[in-house]
């Protein structure tokens, strides 16, 4: 028997180093003022894209756009925008150069995207191809046989996503992430919840033409607000007639679906950086994902979640299927598969992991059970509350007696004083703040159980606003849940961390990192930065921060350096000196100023590592297993997950990674494929082995959950944690929480 690593990915038939490409200066008559020149080059790219049929790139300068294959049509005339073209010359692109190599990048990709149209339509409507910002995904247009489970509202389709990645050399890698996707069934509009289900459109952030553009699927855009006043007949001033007779001119939309226009309410869209504009919730259907469902129908969710589990090699497999006969046609191209040693691989040993307890030292978040904590909660009480007047008071009781032995295990000294009052019930929120009014516990957290029904952000609200901590657990689940020790060690470690405790550190953590910092961006239009601090060699957290809020996906120069600038603060107050090194993990692309981090290295004497953790875009790592089979005398290869530190090195820079492996998802889990993280040096002169390892490593410990530990590294997970938690909280109940207590997990 053989063992070998495999990338779910495949690569294009040809080279495309040194591809020439004619580039087209562009002068304007006429243009937007407010606008920026990258702005502007982009708005041209659109218009002339339109006639011309061809990928368009705007990334070699703000006055350039190339393209593979010379233009008919060189004039933009808009009431907005009048500009002209001069060719400029043929220009050769090379990989090996970073500019060159995103031009390439986006060039493939603007190809992809009109082959995966193209198959769509060669394949007789089986499958659609997805216009999703950008991203290249094709869907089977019938509802997968994998799901029994039947939703009211919605259908779970097939759906693979394609991510191409030009290497130095011209190589191009493709991808593919095959997943079950979520769509509104037929019928299921906009409209029909603003008439059915209101409520959801506190959760609903974006929203699909329910018909199609041509050459662009069905475009997506994100839902801002109800125009209750208006509807489909009434004459908008932004288009000097309605929406009616709008779609009845431009003639995409014909039939029942356009007479449904007339009476349509209007709704509040915006389309990337573009102004919020009118639109017929009629003509829209709500998107679906699984944290949108979670919070619309969480019942819902749960039943489908048990026919989600797909085995990694009926997962590759499918996906083949779904691409058969994609072809390139700007880059005269079709899909091979890898050569065997195109990429470099990886195989970090994670057992190397020393987790330093009480009474001793394991590879495992769950030995403290045995061990002990390394450091004691620091929060003084805890105060056992119902919420709920229906809760089953027997069963909360069974909770709190599970979760308080628990505790005794993991604490290790003495646990903090439990309030008399065992347990206190409440009605709701109001009633809560009513008794806090009176008598609030100092330096205390609530372990609340919820009976169905009780508003969690509510309760959330007045204990954050009283400054105590709050661990929660639902008193609804199914019987043989409270039956399980992991339920109430889970929950006792979310207490114990809360309260102040630490259950482990990191004793031996690769390279000179001496802190690391998470951020995340939170939120569409509107971000929210949350940040996570941790001792490298420690783990221990030294707090977080409430930032002004962002315009945009980047962080202002002036909040990256304060950020920085507070981070090596808290560590000299805690350590006594600043730091030498400190690496900031970024959750998503870096679109921040990487100047800043070097002005701040030369200011201080810090030397600074900047990662990219990305959670999407990353192919699965899987491993390959050759059998001979004596009876039929022949080899055969079957498919299973990764082990935790498999890897695949894509550049100098960039390397994609396994967190997990199949055995850790449990027994219940175990046919789920494991999903792979990629990462992305953008700064810093440690190595990216050393940067990989210490995400590895910082993906171990938790917290709150002693038997999962979180796919992304302990920094971005808290950084994420905290930027949902922040959207769901008042920002001034949330201002009063000591910034030591990790209240997001």
């Amino acid at each position: 028997m053989s063992m070998e690593l495999g990338l779910n990915a495949l690569q294009l038939s040809k080279n495309i180093n040194g591809t020439t490409v004619h580039a087209y200066k562009v002068i304007y008559d006429k243009k937007d003022e407010n606008k920026n020149p990258t702005q502007l080059i982009r708005s041209v790219a659109s218009a002339i894209g339109k006639p011309n049929h061809f990928p368009l790139v705007t990334n070699l300068g703000h006055d350039l756009i190339v393209t593979l294959a010379p233009l008919d049509d060189l004039i933009v005339d808009t009431p907005w925008l009048v500009a002209c073209l001069e060719l400029h010359g043929q220009l050769e692109l090379d990989a090996n150069i970073p500019l060159h190599n995103g031009a390439l990048q986006r060039l493939v990709n603007q190809d992809l995207a009109k082959a995966a149209y193209q198959l769509a339509f060669n394949k007789s409507g089986t499958i659609e191809y997805l216009n999703q910002a950008g991203t290249v995904a094709i869907r089977e247009k019938s509802p997968s046989e994998r799901v029994r489970f039947k939703a009211t509202f919605l259908d779970v389709f097939k759906t693979i996503e394609l991510d191409p990645q030009v290497l130095p050399d011209g190589t191009v890698i493709i991808g593919l992430q095959l997943a079950h996707g979520l769509i509104a069934k037929s019928g299921i509009s906009l409209q029909w919840v603003i008439d059915h289900r209101p409520k959801w459109l506190e959760v609903i952030k974006r929203v699909r033409h329910r018909y199609q553009s041509a050459d662009r699927g069905k475009i997506v855009a994100e839902f801002d607000s109800v125009q209750t006043e208006l509807n489909g007949s009434s004459i908008l001033p932004s288009l000097g007639k309605s929406l009616y007779e709008y779609h009845a001119t431009k003639g995409e939309i014909k039939g029942d679906l356009l007479e449904e226009t007339k009476t349509s309410t209007v709704v509040k869209v915006k389309y990337g950086s573009k102004n919020v504009c009118d639109h017929a919730a009629c003509l829209l259907e709500p998107v679906f994902d699984f944290e949108s469902l979670s919070n619309i129908d969480p019942d819902t969710l749960n039943r489908l979640a048990r026919d989600l589990k797909w085995p990694m090699e009926e997962r590759i497999r499918e996906g083949f299927k779904l691409i058969d006969g994609l072809a390139l046609p700007n880059f005269s191209s079709r899909l091979v598969k890898l050569e065997p040693d195109l990429l470099q691989q990886l195989r970090l040993n994670i057992s190397h992991i020393q987790l330093q307890f009480n009474r001793g030292q394991s590879n495992s978040e769950k030995d403290v059970l045995r061990f002990g904590a390394y450091a004691q909660m620091t929060r003084n009480m805890i105060v056992p509350v119902v919420v709920g007047e229906t809760a089953d008071m027997g069963l909360a009781q069974k909770v709190f007696n599970d979760v308080f032995n628990t505790l005794s295990r993991i604490n290790p000294s003495q646990l903090p004083n439990i309030a008399p009052s065992y347990p206190m019930q409440i009605c709701d929120a109001d009633e809560l703040e009513m008794r806090l009014q009176k008598k609030c516990p100092d330096n205390a957290i609530l372990l609340i159980g919820l009976a169905p029904g009780a508003d969690k952000r509510a309760i959330r609200d007045v204990a954050f606003s009283n400054k105590l901590a709050t661990q929660f657990f639902k008193l609804d689940h199914k019987p043989n849940v409270y039956q399980q020790s992991s339920y109430a060690g889970n929950i006792a470690a979310g207490l114990f961390s809360k309260g102040g405790g630490q259950i482990c550190k990191i004793s031996n953590m690769p390279g000179n990192s001496e802190l690391f910092i998470g951020l995340d961006m939170a939120g569409t239009t509107v971000r929210t930065p949350g940040f996570a601090f941790l001792f490298t060699h420690e783990g221990t957290q030294l707090g977080w921060q409430l930032a002004d809020k962002q315009i945009g996906e980047k962080m202002s120069d002036a909040e990256l350096t304060d950020l920085l600038t507070q981070a090596a603060k808290a560590y000299k107050k805690e350590m006594g000196e600043q730091p030498k090194r400190m690496t900031l993990h970024r959750d998503g692309k870096f679109y921040e100023t990487l100047e800043v981090v070097e002005s701040f290295e030369l200011a201080t004497g810090i030397k600074v590592d900047v990662l990219e953790v990305l959670k999407s875009g990353a192919p699965a790592i899987y491993r390959r297993t050759s059998v001979y089979d004596p009876d039929k005398k022949i080899i055969q290869k079957c498919f299973t997950n990764p082990e935790a530190g498999d890897a695949f090195v894509i550049n100098e820079n960039e390397i994609i990674i396994s967190t997990y492996s199949g055995a850790e998802l449990g027994k219940m889990d175990s046919l789920m494929s494991v999903r792979s993280l990629r990462l992305r040096k953008r700064h810093g002169d440690t190595d990216l082995k050393t940067l990989a390892e210490q995400v590895l490593y910082l993906s171990r410990i938790h917290g709150a959950s002693l038997y999962r530990h979180p796919r992304l590294p302990v920094t971005t997970h808290h950084a994420d944690r905290f930027s949902k938690l922040r959207k769901e909280v008042r920002v001034e109940s949330l201002a009063q929480m000591d910034r030591l207590c990790p209240v997001y997990l």
